[in-house]
């Protein structure tokens, strides 16, 4: 089935991937996503030859679905880890796309939600940032990966879980339904510091729907989400740019912090217009325009 775009409709075919640290989507749309396939993730920090090779298992499927040959088409992939513009340029030659743009997933992320509209996303999901979005430019705050960084994201919920269950079983801290729901689900103290050490982050990110669902009667549930939203709210600091317009929130977490986020962002929120993959395929179209 077509799938109508929210965002500008155009019927120049184009392709665009969102890749993120779970999963990696492509597309090929013209005014609908005609067709679309899945695959790994694709982080080009942490992972750059991987990265490419699920890039290329993914358009691989789609060419074979659709019988085209891809190349013909404007092709903006948006992936996490592009950090650089090296990284983005090393990525791009490997492609053999006439026009081509890598750049990094917030930027698609933060075009579908607002399309060409000034404003803000708060994005909480495996990993957490800020982007505004002011006359034509974007800016970004956050976004740096769970070593450095991604306050308030599901991974940083996920890690303070656990924190609180091991401070349980020290006794320097009051045992909850969360305490008790990680003790059933995981274990004691070994068990918790294998699972920390030895998963990798979308697992523990996968916590965090155990901490919102605690959260309606664990008051140490509900303080991990405060701080949550807390250092989303930090991310504007210093974002002059963020202080007007629509805020939405993406990810699978954000949505579940806005009750915890300062009165004066409440007030503000709208929901997204389109999704990291809409704003991908919008950026191909402004690549397709540049012609």
């Amino acid at each position: 089935m077509k799938t109508a775009l929210p965002l500008e409709a155009a019927s120049v075919p184009v392709i665009a991937a969102d890749g993120g640290g779970t999963r990696c989507r492509i597309a090929f749309a013209n005014a609908h996503i005609v067709e679309q396939v899945e695959v790994a993730a694709c982080n080009l920090s942490s992972d750059f030859d991987g990265g490419i090779r699920e890039l290329r298992r993914g358009l691989d499927l789609l060419s074979q679905v659709l019988g085209e040959d891809l190349n013909q088409f404007p092709a903006v992939f948006a992936l996490a880890g592009v950090v650089s513009d090296d990284i983005a340029n090393r990525a791009a030659r490997t492609f053999p796309f006439a026009r081509i743009r890598v750049c990094e997933d917030r930027v698609a992320a933060l075009r579908g939600a607002l399309g060409g509209v000034d404003g803000a996303v708060i994005h909480a999901g495996t990993g957490a940032f800020v982007g505004v979005q002011a006359e034509g430019r974007a800016r970004f705050a956050g976004g740096w990966g769970s070593n450095l960084g991604d306050e308030g994201s599901g991974f940083w919920i996920g890690r303070e879980a656990l924190r609180h269950h091991l401070r349980v079983l020290e006794k320097r801290a009051d045992k909850g339904e969360l305490s008790s729901a990680i003790q059933s689900e995981i274990g004691g103290a070994a068990e918790v510091i294998a699972y920390a050490g030895t998963r990798p982050v979308r697992d523990i990110a996968d916590l965090a729907p155990r901490v919102v669902a605690c959260a309606k009667t664990d008051p140490s549930a509900q303080e991990i989400l405060m701080n949550a939203a807390r250092h989303l709210s930090d991310y504007m600091q210093g974002m002059e740019e963020a202080d007007h317009g629509p805020i939405c929130l993406t990810g699978g977490v954000a949505p579940h912090l806005a009750a915890y986020l300062p009165t004066h962002i409440q007030k503000r929120l709208t929901q997204p217009r389109g999704t990291p993959l809409a704003g991908a395929i919008a950026l191909a179209r402004d690549l397709a325009g540049q012609s």
